[in-house]
């Protein structure tokens, strides 16, 4: 995959009161499976905000953006919301993997989304760097996939399509 987009959601980190521990873990790992290309940012859980990085990505042709936190069940956690503004067409069955296979007790009660919008697969992540990073690991081959096949680098027609 040439690109990806990290986009970490976080009050604290974005104000500098907390330092962001899951851009730089998700992005040497993404680098580890040969993304060329991973572009960040970080910014307060603001929806508005979100959504227009959101749209931004996907005008630009991100194949992939990844969003990190604000999918828990705090007040200010909307990101599953602002994503499903910007998906044209949901992808559930990602979430559903991540959640059955996760391995901490709590991954039922995420609420993350994954879908696609235009060329571009979104896929929400946890706000905790280890749980972010367990469930892209959980998540990959089926994104290269998804990616691959969106965007015409396979042949589809596969068991899964």
């Amino acid at each position: 995959m040439e690109h990806v987009h990290l986009i970490t959601l976080s009050d604290r980190a974005s104000r500098g009161e907390y330092q962001d521990q899951s851009t730089p873990l998700l992005t040497a790992w993404l680098e580890g499976q040969g993304v060329r290309t991973v572009s960040t940012a970080l910014m307060p859980d603001d929806p508005s905000l979100l959504e227009a990085d959101l749209r931004h990505a996907v005008a630009q042709g991100v194949p992939l953006v990844l969003t990190c936190g604000g999918t828990g069940f705090g007040l200010r956690d909307t990101t599953p919301e602002a994503s499903r503004r910007v998906i044209e067409r949901e992808a559930p069955g990602i979430c559903e993997l991540i959640r059955a296979k996760g391995g901490h007790p709590l991954a039922f009660a995420s609420r993350a989304v994954c879908g696609i919008a235009g060329r571009t697969v979104i896929l929400n992540l946890s706000g905790r760097p280890a749980a972010a990073l367990e469930q892209i690991q959980l998540a990959w081959p089926l994104l290269v996939h998804g990616v691959a096949v969106l965007r015409k680098e396979a042949a589809a027609g596969g068991p899964c399509t």
